[in-house]
């Protein structure tokens, strides 16, 4: 089984083609309810973008709650803009403190969806997502055969200080997304795509929770660009997500 999350589509598009690879299931982290969190399964992946340096806070929490055989092959695939950070050696800890073992880890380099929290007229490396597109195909490979290799699994003092309480508070306010009133047409959107499941629409308009987990699906997914990163406003042109993801692939019930 392939449990993946996803906020822009470069972690469900490398999903996906892993599972195509290895003739294996992708599916997501939130789809996943709580009465299914044994997996017995004898080929277990995460794929996962990096935030913050680290692991995406839904993929943390269900790294540590999911029961699995201990004798299972773990891997992780960390998508990233350029740095892993810390992520697959957080994600090799919490495996270990269950008794089992990542036996393989590696990252991808793809484009970075957080871009437009800093520059407008963004240009995007799409050729990145060429060079992953091959990545992905030898990391089949190498899970097919079983393959061992934590040489990218590694942490650095730099990490470290991402996860600082007061480094990670103001990466947080960096971040911040809000709606615009008076372009929001209470499509729903926003709402859907939301891995958190922090955004709500009803009679009273949008509203987001306090748990999001700035995976900056809304911003990206919003047809009238009514979701803002700390109040800027993102052009239609600079909106990011996967080429081969569409829409209806992101929203999940």
């Amino acid at each position: 089984m392939i449990l993946y999350f996803s906020g822009t589509g470069n972690s469900l598009a490398v999903a996906k083609q892993l599972a195509e690879e290895t003739g294996d299931t992708a599916v997501p982290i939130v789809d996943i309810t709580e009465q299914c969190l044994r997996i017995q399964d004898k080929v277990i992946g995460f794929v996962f973008p990096v935030y913050f340096g680290n692991l995406p806070e839904p993929v943390r929490v269900f790294a540590e709650y999911v029961q699995c055989n201990p004798s299972a092959y773990f891997y992780g695939i960390a998508t990233c803009g350029s740095s892993a950070g810390r992520a697959l050696y957080s994600l090799q800890r919490i495996l270990s403190h269950k008794d089992c073992t990542l036996a393989y880890g590696r990252h991808i380099a793809m484009v970075a969806n957080s871009t437009p929290a800093t520059r407008r007229h963004i240009r995007y490396p799409m050729e990145k997502l060429i060079t992953a597109a091959k990545t992905v195909k030898q990391i089949g490979n190498d899970i097919r055969v079983r393959k061992i290799d934590t040489s990218q699994v590694k942490t650095h003092w730099y990490d470290i200080l991402f996860d600082l309480g007061p480094v990670r508070r103001l990466g947080e306010k960096w971040f911040t997304v809000r709606c615009d009133t008076t372009r929001c047409i209470h499509c729903g959107i926003c709402e859907d795509v939301c891995p958190g499941h922090t955004i709500h629409i009803d009679e009273s308009g949008l509203t987001i929770g306090n748990h999001c987990v700035y995976c900056l699906a809304c911003v990206h997914w919003c047809p009238q660009q009514a979701i803002t990163i700390r109040n800027r406003h993102i052009l239609l042109e600079d909106q990011y997500h996967h080429p081969d993801v569409t829409l209806k692939d992101m929203i999940r019930k």
